[in-house]
């Protein structure tokens, strides 16, 4: 059990649930709100602060709103996501960090060139 330090100073544990319940209560669907309460719960450490709890959700937000902005441009064709050039050869480069795996901390990639 984690121990984390409320508003008022007072010792409690950590619960994602209440994480998750603020994310909804502010307009995320349910299955984000999970993920990201998830993804912090795995994080968190003994005597955080709510006001570091908070900064820690806002970075968990700004990495899914990055992973969404990445899909975007690739949905529209600016980039395939993966693929880049790299003079004639082609180079596929696969990640394991999607939302569904893992904290951005532990990112993998792997690559290799390609037969275009």
């Amino acid at each position: 059990m984690v121990k984390v330090y409320g508003k008022d100073g007072k010792e409690e544990t950590f619960e994602s649930k209440k994480v998750e319940d603020d994310l909804k209560a502010v307009g995320l669907p349910q299955r984000i709100a999970e993920e990201v309460a998830e993804r912090l719960e795995a994080r968190v450490q003994d005597g955080w602060t709510s006001d570091k709890i908070r900064d820690e959700t806002d970075v968990e937000l700004r990495h899914l709103q990055e992973a969404i902005d990445k899909a975007h441009a690739s949905y529209k064709g600016a980039t395939p996501m993966g693929a880049h050039n790299v003079g004639e050869q082609r180079t596929m480069c696969e990640s394991d960090n999607s939302i569904d795996v893992q904290p951005r901390s532990e990112t993998k990639v792997e690559c290799r060139n390609i037969e275009t």
